[in-house]
């Protein structure tokens, strides 16, 4: 949805980084399982995020040449397609397609309608996803609609600005439970799962979700005063670029304290990198205003 969750490229390896390549196509691949060529249009590196995060431990990863969309001409290093790279792309296509239905809602005629024109081409991809993941579209229409709400309130500063960050982060971390409930049933369930690996999960993409919801507020501020769109931080007289800093840098290290507590996988040097590197300079770029015009530069 965002993009901001990746690697900080210049320190990762070039195995590392092929691999994470890999894993971008394979849940791009995922998708098009899902709903084809439209629903590979909401693919973003803050599920491949997930996808790591997810991946089980002891499970190998198998890494396949495949046919690519944008490359005819030659196939592309692709991870397998297994319960992971499945859950991020159902994930990532339910929360697109709510996250077009508030623009709808909330934009102006043109913008409105560019995402009503989105929404219906991606609707039959998302009754598929919402199918197959039910629990989660349940909690993401529940915790959206509790979100819109905090940000309508928010005009009269009635909500405080870590209210309506914890709207998004609770929904950011009740994607780190259901996943395994709702795949195959000869997949491992959730249930399996020791009750400390979830809850730490959980409070990891709590603190991402709640970064996450921070620093788009604050790389949109710019443009969203310009054109008079809302911006939970606009009028906001509590807000200054160094107390953001400061709580989102401390979601930062909440994330990377309960990362600690996983079970290592086959991702978890990547996943420390993007925690411990990525998100910071992510971060910096985009208190510098230069996120938007550089943003390939310190990713992938």
């Amino acid at each position: 949805m965002f993009g901001y969750v990746r690697p900080y490229a210049p320190e990762l390896r070039v195995r590392e980084l092929e691999v994470f390549r890999a894993l971008y196509c394979g849940i791009c691949h995922a998708l098009g399982r899902l709903g084809g060529i439209t629903a590979r249009c909401v693919l973003s590196y803050d599920f491949v995020f997930l996808a790591a995060l997810l991946w089980q431990p002891g499970e190998a990863v198998r890494v396949e040449k495949r046919r690519c969309p944008v490359s005819l001409k030659k196939k592309r290093c692709c991870v397998n397609v297994n319960a992971a790279t499945e859950t991020a792309a159902g994930y990532g296509l339910i929360l697109a397609y709510h996250k077009l239905r508030d623009d709808v809602a909330d934009e102006g005629a043109l913008r409105a309608t560019a995402a009503r024109v989105a929404m219906l081409a991606l609707t039959p991809a998302y009754n598929r996803a919402a199918r197959r993941f039910p629990m989660f579209d349940a909690e993401a229409r529940e915790k959206l609609s509790r979100l819109s709400q905090a940000e309508a309130d928010q005009a009269s500063q009635s909500a405080s600005l870590d209210a309506v960050a914890d709207k998004f982060a609770l929904l950011l971390a009740a994607a780190g439970g259901q996943g395994e409930t709702e795949t195959a049933p000869e997949r491992e369930s959730a249930a399996g799962h020791d009750a400390g690996v979830l809850r730490a999960r959980g409070n990891l993409l709590y603190h991402i979700g709640r970064w996450l919801y921070l620093i788009d507020a604050r790389d949109d501020l710019p443009e969203d005063f310009k054109k008079h769109r809302p911006n939970i931080l606009n009028g906001r007289e509590t807000y200054d670029d160094a107390r953001l800093q400061l709580t989102a840098t401390h979601s930062n290290n909440l994330a990377i304290s309960a990362f600690e507590l996983l079970p290592e996988n086959e991702w978890s040097d990547i996943l420390r990198n993007i925690l411990c590197l990525g998100l910071p300079a992510v971060q910096e770029r985009v208190f510098a205003g230069e996120w938007k015009r550089r943003r390939g530069y310190y990713g992938i």
